[in-house]
């Protein structure tokens, strides 16, 4: 099995940060790569709970991404499952945990580590894209500085 890990620091408020995670207002806003945009998005944001979140691509092409959040310990640490819609990867069902630090610097570490891929070519491209909607999220947390 293949996985990546990401560590990136943001210039944001943690409570923002960990809310960009799960809040639909602001998931809507950065949760899609590239030029692919947020559609819908359905989420019981609690333990066990599921969500499915809709993605389009300029091309009109949509992608339905759904899974079941496994813990959630609010500003320190995110899981869940997360599986395509569209079956066209081999990987059936991967998993994507993120921790969330305050730095002494004030600003937010955030750690993301997706696992289970079955081949180096779909983590590579989920890694590509999780770099591509976490820069969307810094611009998004830059504007929104006064979140508390």
């Amino acid at each position: 099995m293949h996985q990546f890990k990401i560590d990136v620091t943001l210039d944001a408020s943690l409570p923002f940060v960990f809310a960009a995670f799960h809040e639909p207002e602001y998931l809507s806003e950065w949760f899609a790569p590239g030029d692919c945009v947020v559609t819908q998005i359905m989420s019981d944001f609690k333990e066990g709970g599921r969500y499915r979140i809709k993605l389009m691509e300029p091309s009109g092409v949509e992608m339905s991404l759904t899974g079941e959040y496994t813990t959630i310990l609010a500003n320190e640490q995110l899981t869940f499952s997360w599986a395509w819609e569209d079956d066209l990867e081999d990987s059936v069902m991967t998993s994507v945990d993120i921790h969330f630090e305050k730095t002494e610097e004030g600003y937010v570490r955030l750690v993301l580590v997706q696992s289970g891929f079955a081949n180096k070519e779909e983590c590579e491209q989920h890694n590509h894209a999780w770099m591509s909607c976490l820069e969307k999220l810094a611009v998004l947390a830059n504007q929104k500085t006064g979140f508390n």
